[in-house]
């Protein structure tokens, strides 16, 4: 399998990872839970950003409730399905971080670097919820695939 469709098959489980994610969230809307997930999808919108040129219109802790999250979750999410339609892994970025630092990193860095981003923060959403009585959803790579790699 190439690399690039490997990474459309990861951004597929983190489609749905994010899906159950605001699913969860939106049952039990604690801010603890909120928060991460939010950032979690800003940042990918910021990185999505950063890899087309355009501008982030969303902040990188953006203050969103549950529904916010789902509107990010799907703009997001189609942004990215259309981007991996074409993406050039051998190309390099150039950008600057949230603090106008200037940095080049090649294409296939950053989009590891946001599946593992996402990997850290969805983990504080469910200790989240787990401490607010919900019982988190099971979001590892594995329960995707046991699920036959649902598209959300």
């Amino acid at each position: 399998m190439s690399t690039l469709l490997q990474f459309q098959r990861r951004f597929r489980y983190h489609a749905w990872a994010g899906a159950c994610l605001v699913e969860a969230v939106s049952a039990t809307p604690v801010a603890a839970a909120c928060r991460p997930l939010a950032h979690l999808l800003a940042a990918d919108h910021v990185w999505h950003a950063r890899l087309t040129g355009a501008e982030p219109r969303v902040a990188i802790w953006p203050d969103l409730d549950a529904e916010g999250c789902r509107q990010l979750w799907r703009e997001t999410t189609t942004r990215w399905r259309t981007f991996l339609d074409r993406a050039d892994l051998d190309t390099t970025v150039r950008y600057q971080n949230s603090r106008g630092i200037p940095f080049e990193t090649p294409v296939a860095d950053v989009l590891d670097h946001v599946l593992l981003h996402a990997a850290h923060h969805r983990g504080q959403v469910n200790t989240a919820l787990r401490a607010a009585g919900a019982e988190p959803p099971w979001v590892d790579l594995i329960a995707w695939l046991r699920e036959g790699e649902p598209t959300p």
